[in-house]
């Protein structure tokens, strides 16, 4: 068997490596600090090599280092964009439980990150195992893994790039981020803010009572008992969050291969 032909297809088959290794880097549960590089490399590779026989290569490879280079780094960017857009909405939850846990009073715990490996507080962390687990129930991973190879046939080979429509997805992704944070930790906010001005009620009539060590435990059981009624709705708000951001880069592929 002639290998010519393999030659011929290798700066293809880089151009395919980059777009997936850009996404293994930043998408979450792919891009995890616990997983090795070595093991994200050797997966960003068989997925390539799965991936190849069904994707259009261009009739023009880049003949030159400078154009392959160039190449390179547009499926670099865009694989690291469509990881980023993903992301967001782990983001979004752990920053609505950094929110909930400073407001329970449990910010000063610290465990271990697995996703970014450092160290966080335990509300965090939970909501992003929530998060996770969300993810692979509603079979996501699968899900991305088909996004990233329609992205092929909406923007093939040497068409990817940092083009407005994706500059605007990120913007978008980044604004509906937000407001999801917000959204999850509204309802914590607004006990809290009841509780204070319950406290402050009982400081002014009953002087007697201690304020600061009764609002400490009274935060925190008003807290948890908001968090526990909160979590099956949070659960369903990930969930539309993961499809949203799903549809959102969907017409952004489109939109950039029109």
């Amino acid at each position: 068997m002639s290998v010519e032909p393999l030659i011929q297809l290798l700066p293809a088959f880089v151009l395919v490596f980059f777009r997936m290794a850009g996404m293994c880097l930043t998408a979450p549960l792919f891009g995890s600090a616990r997983i090795p590089r070595r093991v994200r490399v050797l997966f960003a590779m068989a997925i390539s090599l799965g991936m190849m026989p069904s994707i259009a290569v261009p009739a023009a490879l880049p003949q030159s280092t400078w154009d392959l280079s160039a190449g390179i780094a547009g499926e670099l960017l865009f694989g690291l964009a469509m990881g980023t857009a993903l992301n967001f909405v782990f983001i979004a939850v752990q920053w609505a439980g950094e929110i909930i846990g400073q407001q329970m009073g449990l910010g000063l715990g610290q465990v271990f990150d697995p996703q970014h490996g450092a160290s966080g507080s335990a509300v965090p962390d939970m909501y992003f195992l929530l998060t996770l687990t969300t993810f692979l129930v509603m079979q996501g991973h699968h899900a991305f893994l088909r996004g990233v190879r329609a992205s092929f046939d909406a923007l093939p080979l040497l068409g990817a790039g940092l083009d407005r429509n994706l500059f605007d997805l990120i913007v978008s992704l980044l604004q509906a981020s937000t407001g999801i944070a917000i959204q999850l930790a509204a309802p914590m906010l607004i006990a809290m803010l009841v509780t204070d001005v319950v406290l402050g009620f009982l400081g002014k009539t009953v002087p007697q009572i201690n304020i600061m060590s009764a609002g400490l435990s009274l935060r925190t059981l008003v807290g948890m008992i908001v968090l526990i009624a909160g979590l099956a709705m949070t659960s369903d708000v990930i969930a539309r969050s993961f499809l949203d951001s799903m549809k959102l880069m969907s017409r952004a592929w489109q939109g950039s291969g029109a």
